[in-house]
């Protein structure tokens, strides 16, 4: 019957397909794996390089130091670009070669920043040494007597730029798909929220109306039978069989007035994502490129919805505002005990440091708030720092302990 009225429960996100990602956002890793080849095969023939020029100590030593760098690059970033950068510059001024070097220098720039680190930084410091190292080979800048002083630099500008690029084309998407998914989940509960007001207005209607009535023919069929005079036992067997049949609508109403509270196709419908979730939360941001540093302990305990809900929703927030406003490394602890505590901290990018609380913000506080928590969002210094504490257990349960 619900069916025939139009009542079938359709996803509106069906008719949107998932987004598809431009091919420099979908060969980010592609890129950073092949950066990571070209690097290693211009080390291992480094090495014959500097046995033709005879580089000697020189030689080797900067190649040390240039591999050691590269060996750094995900675990100490900066680090790695002042070994991989200072190593020609080094070389240099001990008399060796260095165009091999900074031409590993130019790709550990690119795959630096594609990886996270300030395209501003890289950019400088890969400037600087490469036209340093150029500059000690022949001690001038004279295009004519030293044409690599002309490259050198704008190589390792153009790598770091590249990479820095990137980077950030990946962070829009991401941001992009994110306020996407957003969309279509609102839009999907604006409708899922007008199809259960109208069930409850339906069964609000078929309660007090249809379901009283039939209430009343049934009393009123059971008076009947009591008041029948000896004998008629055809018409006694008529009012018997009516009441049951009446009491049988009775029931079938009921039924009907479930399914339209309750649902019908609660398993279709997806739950709120709650605390659980936060470590693959964790992974799907680290998958886009930001780096996290969580702390996170045996989140299996169960805790009232609304809070679980709320805590994967502040977690969220957060790393999000980190990968837009901030840069570096992103600090996650959230810690469960008699309070689930959050805090996430991140360095702020410069840009974003003459910026105020936005939406995100305003929306983790009412977020925290509505759980019965608290949240407390604030800039200290260079670093932004968001706490939040979310009570673990209701309300009630509280007062009755």
């Amino acid at each position: 019957m619900l069916a025939d009225r139009g009542w079938q429960h359709r996803d509106v996100t069906d008719d949107h397909p998932p987004l598809r990602a431009p091919l420099g956002v979908r060969g980010v890793r592609w890129l950073d794996v092949t950066t990571r080849v070209v690097i290693v095969l211009a080390l291992a023939v480094t090495p014959v390089h500097v046995l033709e020029t005879a580089g000697g100590a020189a030689g080797w030593l900067s190649l040390a130091l240039s591999g050691a760098g590269f060996v750094l690059v995900g675990p100490r970033p900066r680090l790695a670009l002042v070994l991989v950068a200072g190593a020609p510059v080094l070389g240099a001024l001990l008399g060796a070669q260095p165009l091999p070097l900074w031409t590993v220098t130019c790709f550990t720039a690119f795959l630096l920043t594609l990886r996270g680190t300030s395209g501003l930084l890289v950019a400088s410091v890969v400037v600087v040494a490469n036209t340093a190292a150029t500059f000690f080979t022949s001690w001038t800048f004279v295009v004519e007597t030293n044409p690599e002083v002309a490259v050198a630099p704008f190589a390792g500008l153009a790598a770091a730029g590249a990479g820095s690029a990137l980077r950030s084309q990946r962070q829009y998407w991401t941001a992009l798909e994110a306020r996407a998914r957003d969309a279509l989940a609102s839009r999907q509960a604006a409708v899922d929220r007008s199809v259960a007001e109208e069930r409850v207005r339906i069964a609000r209607d078929l309660h007090d109306g249809v379901g009283h009535r039939i209430a009343v023919v049934s009393m009123h069929l059971g008076a009947a039978e009591v008041h029948l005079p000896p004998g008629a036992d055809a018409a006694r067997a008529d009012v018997t069989a009516a009441r049951g049949a009446v009491q049988q609508v009775l029931r079938e109403t009921q039924q009907i007035l479930h399914v339209l509270r309750v649902g019908a196709d609660d398993g279709t419908v997806a739950p709120t994502p709650g605390h659980e979730r936060i470590p693959a939360l964790v992974e799907a941001f680290v998958a886009a490129g930001v780096r996290v540093d969580a702390d996170l302990p045996d989140l299996s305990r169960s805790l009232p919805p609304e809070v679980s809900a709320a805590a994967f929703r502040i977690v969220q927030e957060a790393l999000t505002n980190a990968q837009r406003h901030g840069t570096g490394t992103v600090w996650l602890r959230v810690a469960l005990a008699d309070a689930v505590r959050i805090e996430v901290v991140n360095v702020r990018a410069a840009r974003s440091a003459a910026t105020g609380g936005g939406h995100g913000l305003v929306g983790m506080r009412e977020r925290a708030a509505s759980a019965g928590g608290r949240l407390d969002a604030r800039a200290d210094g260079e670093t932004f720092r968001v706490r939040a504490e979310l009570p673990a257990v209701p309300a009630e349960t509280e007062v009755d302990a």
